[in-house]
């Protein structure tokens, strides 16, 4: 996905006769992307976690909220298939609700609608979203940068 979005072709994550040109041609002309690999790493211990690393090496270690038991955060590894600096969020709560959050900042969608992003909170480290990873507005700004189409989260 990372090197289907860097050549800006559609983004599947498949290898398709496109993708596959495309790569032959950029390993025969010593193209490489210069980006760094990242990684984020999300813990359901407490106190919960987001660890971003680059290219194998710690840079970035976050206080983040996951899901509650009734809309979990599955547990796996899933790349990040779409970003907004900002969106809204809707959908409905357990017990029936509805909301409507806008203004949502800094939000990378890696597993249907669960999302690394910025969402004001009064404390952070312990399950309190709808599936997503929330963390603080400055937290997400610092890590959406560094999580491009194709950056792996992991959740554990």
């Amino acid at each position: 996905m990372r090197f289907q979005s860097v050549h800006n072709l559609a983004t599947t994550g498949s290898m398709d006769g496109t993708t596959w040109r495309t790569l032959v041609n950029a390993v025969l002309r010593h193209r490489r992307n210069p980006s760094t690999y990242n990684v984020v790493y999300v813990t359901q211990s407490l106190p919960e976690k987001a660890r971003l690393y680059a290219n194998g090496r710690l840079v970035y270690t976050t206080l983040v909220n996951t899901g509650i038991s009734q809309a979990s955060t599955a547990p796996g590894t899933y790349p990040v298939y779409l970003r907004y600096t900002t969106t809204t969020m809707s959908g409905t709560e357990p017990n029936g609700t509805t909301y409507h959050d806008t203004g949502i900042p800094w939000v990378s969608y890696f597993n249907g609608g669960d999302a690394l992003h910025g969402f004001i909170r009064s404390s952070y480290g312990y399950p309190q979203s709808l599936g997503c990873v929330e963390m603080t507005f400055n937290s997400a700004a610092s890590i959406w940068p560094r999580t491009p189409i194709g950056t792996l989260v992991s959740v554990r």
